[in-house]
C-alpha cells in the first residue's frame, strides 16, 4: 500500500479562501506539503531552518508586524531583504497586520507573492491546515478487503473471501452499511484514514455489489436490501481479520492487549476472530464494534474485569494471612447493601468492604443492652446482624447513665458486621459517639415492621449461606426461563450466548454459575464472582451490562432447564434427531436438559431457542413428540 504524491496549487488557495491579492505573482506553483509557517523569529535575525522557509507557505499576525514597525528603517529593510530572498510560495498576512506599504515594497523586488485574509492569524492557520490536508493527504488503494459502517464504527474485514462474505451479508441482513469490498480509495484528512467506494467513478453499474467471485453472480446490494444498505465512504477505526478456527492456536480471551496494523502509517486497531461450527461471526463482530466504540470513550471493560479480579485475590491472600478459614462462608457488607435496596447507610461507609456476614442470624440486642451479655455472647461474636427498634432505645433511655455506658461499651466490642435501625429512629448522641469510635456500620431499613425486616433479610441470608454448586458454563433468562449452557472448552457457549443477547435474552452469568437451593426448594444460579461479564475467543473480555444495557442482564434465576452443546463430527444430521432429551440434577433438583449437536450450516442460537420452546410447550401440557408419535399411528391405521 503506497501512497500517492498529489499537489495543490497556490490559486487554488486564493480561491478557496477567496484571499485579496496584494502583490501579484505566480499562482501557478504547486503546493506539495501540507507545510505552515508562522513568520515570526526570522524579523529578529534569526534564519535558521531554511528548508521550511523555503517549502512552506507563511503567514504573518499583528504581533509580528508591531514588532516590524518598531524597528528602524534600516534595519526593517534588511531583514524583509533576507526573509524575501527565501523562496517560499507566499506570504499571507492576517486582517489586522499594520504598515502593509513597507512590507509590499521589499516584496515586490523579490516577486513574492503576498496576500491578505478577512480572519485572524490562528484561525487562518488552522483552516488552512485542514484545507491541505484534506487536498494533500496521502492515500492508496487496498484489494481484498471489504469495509462497512457497523453500529457507526468503520470495520475493515480482511481474511477468506468465503468467510468474509458470510459475515458481510448477515451484518447487512441486521441493518450495518456497506462501502466497497475492493479497490477502497483510503485517503489521510483532517479526521484520520476515509475509506471510499471508488467504483461509483470506474464502474457505476457495479458501485455496491458485492463481488462473489468467478462462478457466482455478483449481488446487488441496493436491489436486495435497499439504497439505506449503502454509503460512500467511513472513517476506518477498526480491522477484522477472519480465519478458519485453529484448534491449537492462541486467541485472545482477556482483551488487554492491543494490536495495531499501519495504514498510511496510521494505527488501526486490529483483532482476529476465528469461525466455526455454530459460531455467527456477524454478532461477534458488531460485540467488537460496540466495545472498540466504549474504549475510544475511556471504558475498558477487560482492564476494569481484571483489576476486580486482582482486588478479589488480594482480598483472599489478606483473609489467608490473617489467619481466617477459607471455607467459612461470608458475605461482604458492601455485596449486602447493594443487593438490598431497601437498606439506606447512616454510618460506616467506608466500612463496607472489610465487613462479612457469616451468619443468617438478626438478633434483637435486648439482653446484651440490659446487661446480660454471657447469655447471648456467640449471638455478638458470630457475624450476625444487630436489629435495633424504637424499644431498644427507650429501654436505653430508662438505664442509669453509669449502667447504660458500660453496656453499650460492651455491646460496641463485639465485632458484629452491621447495626440495622427498623423505621425512622434518632439515635442518641453517646450511641452516634461509640459506633464513630468502633468504626461500626448503622443501617436504616424503609420498613418499619420489625418482624418483616427479620423475614425478608433472614430470607435472603439463607440463601447466600445455602449449600452452593459452581458450575462451568453459560447461564442465561429465555422466555422466562434459566437456561444453563454447557459443552466443553472452545465448543462456542459464550458466543451463543452472545447471540441469544442479541436477540433480546438476558445473561444472568459467564464461564463460572454458583447454583444455591433456596429455602423453597428452587435451585438459583447467580455469577461466581464477577456479574455481567463475558470472554469471546479473539474479543476478550467485555462487558455485557454496559454494552447492551441493564435490560441484557438477570442478577439471578431459578434453573428450569439445561442444554449441553455438543459437535456433530458428521453432517448427517439432517436425518437423524436434532436434539436428545432427558434430566439432570442440580443440588439434587432434577432438570430438564437437551444434548443439542452442532454442525456447519446450523445456527447454535437459533436451535437453542426451538429446545427451550419445546419446554416451554411441555410446562403448558402440550408435549410435541408424543402428538407426532398418536399422528405417525394413525396415518399407518
Amino acid at each position: 500500500m503506497i501512497g500517492q504524491e498529489k499537489t495543490v496549487t497556490l490559486r487554488d488557495i486564493v480561491k478557496h479562501f477567496k484571499l485579496e491579492i496584494l502583490v501579484d505573482g505566480d499562482f501557478e506553483q504547486n503546493i506539495m506539503a501540507n507545510d505552515i509557517h508562522r513568520a515570526g523569529y526570522e524579523f529578529t535575525g534569526f534564519f535558521m531552518d531554511k528548508e521550511e522557509l523555503q517549502r512552506s507557505i507563511h503567514v504573518m499576525g499583528h504581533k509580528e508586524s508591531e514588532y516590524l514597525s518598531r524597528l528602524s528603517e534600516e534595519k526593517r529593510d534588511a531583514i524583509l531583504d533576507q526573509y524575501f530572498s527565501h523562496k517560499f510560495p507566499a506570504l499571507v498576512l492576517s486582517s489586522k497586520v499594520k504598515d502593509v506599504e513597507t512590507i509590499l515594497e521589499r516584496a515586490r523586488i523579490y516577486n513574492k507573492v503576498v496576500l491578505r485574509t478577512k480572519h485572524r492569524t490562528t484561525e487562518f492557520i488552522r483552516d488552512l491546515n485542514d484545507y491541505l490536508r484534506n487536498m494533500l493527504g496521502r492515500e492508496t488503494i487496498i484489494d481484498d478487503v471489504i469495509l462497512l459502517d457497523v453500529y457507526g464504527m468503520g470495520v475493515i474485514l480482511k481474511g477468506e473471501r468465503d468467510i468474509k462474505m458470510g459475515a458481510t451479508i448477515e451484518l447487512i441482513e441486521r441493518g450495518h452499511k456497506f462501502i466497497s469490498d475492493t479497490n477502497i480509495l483510503v485517503k489521510e484528512t483532517d479526521r484520520g484514514l476515509i475509506g471510499y467506494n471508488t467504483r461509483v467513478l470506474t464502474h457505476p453499474e457495479k458501485d455496491f455489489f458485492l463481488l462473489m467471485g468467478e462462478d457466482q453472480e455478483d449481488i446487488n446490494l441496493t436491489l436486495n436490501f435497499g439504497i439505506i444498505s449503502n454509503e460512500m465512504s467511513k472513517k476506518i477505526e477498526l480491522i477484522v481479520e477472519l480465519e478458519p478456527w485453529q484448534d491449537k492456536k492462541f486467541y485472545d480471551r482477556l482483551g488487554l492487549d492491543e494490536v495495531y496494523e499501519e495504514i498510511l502509517d496510521y494505527p488501526i486497531k486490529k483483532i482476529t476472530l476465528p469461525a466455526r461450527k455454530g459460531r455467527n461471526l456477524a454478532v461477534v463482530i458488531e460485540t467488537a464494534a460496540i466495545d472498540s466504540r466504549l474504549k475510544l470513550l475511556g471504558v475498558n471493560s477487560a482492564k476494569y474485569f481484571m483489576e476486580e479480579s486482582q482486588r478479589i485475590i488480594m482480598e483472599k491472600r489478606a483473609r489467608k494471612k490473617r489467619g481466617e478459614d477459607m471455607d467459612e462462608k461470608k458475605l461482604s457488607m458492601e455485596e449486602f447493601v447493594r443487593v438490598n435496596n431497601g437498606l439506606e447507610i447512616l454510618y460506616g461507609k467506608d466500612y463496607l468492604k472489610e465487613n462479612y456476614i457469616t451468619s443468617t442470624s438478626i438478633t434483637r440486642p435486648a439482653m446484651a443492652l440490659s446487661g446480660y451479655f454471657n447469655l447471648e455472647e456467640e449471638t455478638y461474636e458470630n457475624k450476625g446482624l444487630q436489629l435495633i427498634t424504637n424499644i431498644e432505645l427507650e429501654y436505653l433511655e430508662q438505664l442509669p447513665s453509669n449502667k447504660r455506658k458500660e453496656n453499650l461499651e460492651k455491646f460496641f466490642s463485639y465485632n458484629f458486621p452491621s447495626i440495622i435501625l427498623c423505621g425512622d429512629l434518632k439515635l442518641p448522641e453517646d450511641f452516634k459517639a461509640l459506633v464513630k469510635e468502633n468504626k461500626k456500620i448503622v443501617l436504616k431499613s424503609s420498613e418499619k415492621t420489625p418482624s418483616r425486616v427479620i423475614a425478608s433479610l433472614n430470607s435472603y441470608l439463607e440463601q447466600q449461606f445455602a449449600e452452593t454448586l459452581t458450575v462451568h458454563g453459560v447461564f442465561l433468562e429465555m422466555y422466562g426461563l434459566g437456561v444453563l449452557l454447557t459443552g466443553r472448552s472452545g465448543i462456542g457457549k459464550s458466543e451463543t450466548a452472545l447471540e441469544l443477547i442479541h436477540r433480546g435474552h438476558r445473561l444472568v452469568a459467564d464461564d463460572l454459575v454458583k447454583f444455591r437451593k433456596s429455602t423453597d426448594g428452587e435451585v438459583i444460579g447467580t455469577a461466581s464472582k464477577l456479574p455481567f461479564f463475558m470472554e469471546i475467543r479473539g474479543l476478550g473480555i467485555i462487558d455485557i451490562k454496559t454494552l447492551y444495557g441493564m435490560s441484557s442482564v438477570v442478577l439471578s434465576k431459578n434453573v428450569e432447564a439445561i442444554i449441553e452443546i455438543k459437535e456433530q463430527e458428521t453432517d448427517d444430521y439432517l436425518t437423524r434427531v436434532n436434539y436428545s432429551t432427558g434430566t439432570d440434577k442440580i443440588l439434587d433438583k432434577e432438570v430438564y436438559k437437551a444434548e443439542l449437536y452442532m454442525s456447519s450450516g446450523r445456527n447454535a442460537a437459533a436451535m437453542v431457542e426451538i429446545v427451550v420452546m419445546n419446554l416451554m410447550a411441555k410446562k403448558l401440557g402440550h408435549n410435541p413428540e408424543d402428538s407426532y408419535q398418536k399422528l405417525k399411528g394413525v396415518f399407518k391405521k
